[in-house]
């Protein structure tokens, strides 16, 4: 049997999105690890994102969402893709969007942002990319990072760790979403970040009438072709 190695940026298990992306796996084994699994609240807080540093959120244990700085976090996740190769894993997952330099790997690492800008650019779709973001903090560095990627973004906050409630980390009603995203006159959608799920898909596309990516489960979608599922 396959084993592939999954690394959130937050606390494994990530039960809020590893196992859709294991039903469309298939028979693989799944082995997660977090690069915060063993970290006390205080040096989780030591990793506060400062100054310039690409801010991330993502999933503790207990459910609650934290934002961590990139560059603080970078050597952690690093550190659990070592630990998973040392394991045997067949290939390693980073469960997160954000986009990250330098990691390594001597076995396939799969980066989900490579994997979104490569499907994006090869679709063709009239209209501007629609791109829901975690929290309102992540708007300016999305808008940043899909225009200069070639896109005109519309960037609209969505939190998917509270439940669609909680202004603190940018979460809306989905229909107001859904209206946000028409009136940029998107054609397609990204859901720019690994704990989106199907059911916030399914909500909003219905309300939109625009087709949208899940990044977990496009990135599901190519891991099982690796594994040969």
């Amino acid at each position: 049997m396959t084993t592939i190695g999954m690394v959130t940026v937050g606390q494994s298990p990530r039960v809020d999105v590893v196992p859709d992306m294991a039903r469309l796996i298939g028979s693989a084994r799944i082995v997660e690890r977090g690069a915060l699994d063993d970290l006390g609240p205080g040096q989780i807080e030591a990793l506060a994102p400062e100054g310039d540093d690409e801010i991330l959120v993502t999933r503790l244990r207990d459910g609650r969402p934290v934002f961590v700085g990139k560059k603080r976090v970078t050597p952690l996740v690093q550190a659990r893709i070592d630990e998973l190769e040392h394991q045997d894993v067949a290939l390693t997952v980073v469960l997160c969007t954000g986009s990250f330099h330098g990691l390594s790997a001597r076995r396939p690492l799969i980066e989900p942002d490579k994997i979104l800008l490569g499907m994006l650019r090869a679709i063709r779709f009239e209209g501007r990319l629609g791109v829901l973001t975690p929290s309102t903090r992540h708007v300016p560095q999305a808008e940043a990072r899909w225009r200069g990627r070639g896109f005109d973004p519309v960037v609209v906050p969505l939190s998917p760790y509270d439940g669609g409630a909680g202004a603190a980390h940018g979460a809306g009603d989905p229909a107001a979403i859904a209206a946000a995203l028409a009136a940029g006159g998107v054609g397609l959608v990204v859901l720019d970040c690994m704990g989106f799920t199907r059911e916030t898909r399914v909500d909003i596309e219905a309300r939109l009438g625009r087709p949208m990516l899940v990044a977990n489960l496009l990135v599901a979608r190519l891991v099982a072709e690796l594994a040969g599922a």
